[in-house]
């Protein structure tokens, strides 16, 4: 892929899976009522998740777009409470905010 544009990537996932994508702060689109976030792995094998997004899917009956760019499979909806259920405890704060991975193969 040589021409890399995280958002328009992101926008076109949501609109394939019926969504609206956000123009504000926040999760990145909405697919009915309930916010969506998409999450790309681009050279790495794990997609990093943050925080306060994370939280804001889960209690809002959110879900993640997952899609590894790296593979051939097509990217995967997953209800945010699934993918809580493959977090652990200790959320890193390296980045000047809190996150975690989690790895591509837990979905692909």
């Amino acid at each position: 892929m040589t021409d890399f544009d995280h958002t328009d990537i992101e926008k076109q996932l949501i609109k394939d899976f019926g969504g609206t994508p956000s123009e504000s702060f926040g999760p990145d689109g909405m697919i009915g009522d309930e916010p969506t976030e998409v999450r790309l792995a681009k050279k790495e094998d794990r997609f990093r998740l943050n925080k306060d997004t994370h939280e804001t899917l889960v209690e809002n009956d959110g879900t993640y777009i997952f899609d590894d760019l790296q593979d051939n499979q097509p990217p995967k909806q997953v209800e945010a409470d699934q993918v809580a259920d493959e977090l652990g405890e200790d959320w890193h704060s390296d980045r000047g905010y809190m996150h975690q991975f989690v790895s591509v193969d837990s979905f692909f």
